[in-house]
C-alpha cells in the first residue's frame, strides 16, 4: 500500500526515515499515528504526559508537537496542551482507514487474563493475511505487550486461527462482547492486545495493524 501525502505524513516525515534534513532517528509509523490518537482520546495533553504515553524521548515529542502544529493537526492551549484540529481528526481517520482500522475498543475487565488492559481493534477485509495468529502474538511482545489474540470472521463467527473453532464455544462471553460492540463482516479481523499500560496495548495493535493493512489494486 501507498500513502498519498497528507499533512500528517509532510510533517513527520523527518521520522519516517526519508531523505532531507532534520533528525535522523526513525520511529515506526505507527508510533507516531499512536500520538495522535492519545492527543484524541486525553487531549488537552501536555508534552510530558505524551513523553510517558507514547514512550518517545522529551526532543522528539516536542519538535513533533511543533511541526504537527505547523501543520494545522494540532491546536496548542496555553497551560494545558493540545488537542486534535478538524484537520487532524481527519487526517487520523484517513489514515486509520487506510490501514483497515474500522474500529478500536478499550475492553471492559480481563478476558484474556494477561496484562491490566485490553484494547480491541478491528480490522476490515484482513483474514486471509492471518495464518495461526502466533504471528500477530509475536508482533505484541515485540512492541512490550504481554500478548495477543487474533481472531477472524468468517460468515457470522468468529474464529480461531490454525484450529478454525468457534469462539463461541470457547469464549461464548468473550464471543458475545466482541459482536456487540464491533460491526463484523466477512474476512474481518479483530486483535485483542492486552498490556500492563492503556496505550501500550493500543500501540501493539497499531503495530499489528500496519503489518496486516490490507492491500490496494
Amino acid at each position: 500500500m501507498t500513502f498519498k501525502m497528507s499533512k500528517f505524513l509532510e510533517a513527520v516525515s523527518k521520522w519516517l526515515g526519508r531523505a532531507g534534513r532534520g533528525p535522523k532517528l526513525e520511529v515506526p509509523l505507527y508510533k507516531l499515528v499512536l500520538l495522535l490518537r492519545v492527543v484524541e482520546e486525553e487531549g488537552p495533553i501536555g508534552r510530558y504526559a505524551l513523553v510517558e504515553k507514547v514512550r518517545l524521548g522529551e526532543g522528539i515529542v516536542k519538535a513533533l508537537l511543533a511541526s504537527l502544529t505547523a501543520k494545522g493537526l494540532l491546536r496548542p492551549h496555553r497551560g494545558k496542551g493540545c488537542t486534535l484540529t478538524e484537520v487532524g481528526k481527519e487526517e487520523l481517520s484517513h489514515l486509520l482507514s487506510e490501514w483497515g482500522v474500522v474500529s478500536i475498543k478499550l475492553l471492559e475487565g480481563s478476558w484474556l487474563s494477561l496484562g491490566k488492559y485490553e484494547v480491541a481493534v478491528q480490522i476490515r477485509g484482513a483474514a486471509g493475511k492471518v495464518r495461526l495468529g502466533i504471528e500477530q502474538r509475536d508482533e505484541a511482545v515485540k512492541v512490550g505487550a504481554k500478548g495477543a489474540l487474533t481472531l477472524t470472521c468468517s460468515g457470522e463467527k468468529l474464529l480461531i486461527p490454525g484450529v478454525n473453532e468457534a469462539l463461541e464455544k470457547t469464549n461464548p462471553m468473550l464471543a458475545k462482547k466482541l459482536s456487540s460492540i464491533f460491526n463484523l463482516k466477512d474476512e474481518d479481523v479483530v486483535l485483542i492486545c492486552s498490556a500492563d499500560d492503556r496505550w501500550l496495548a493500543e500501540e501493539a495493535a497499531l503495530a499489528i495493524s500496519f503489518k496486516l493493512r490490507p492491500s490496494q489494486g
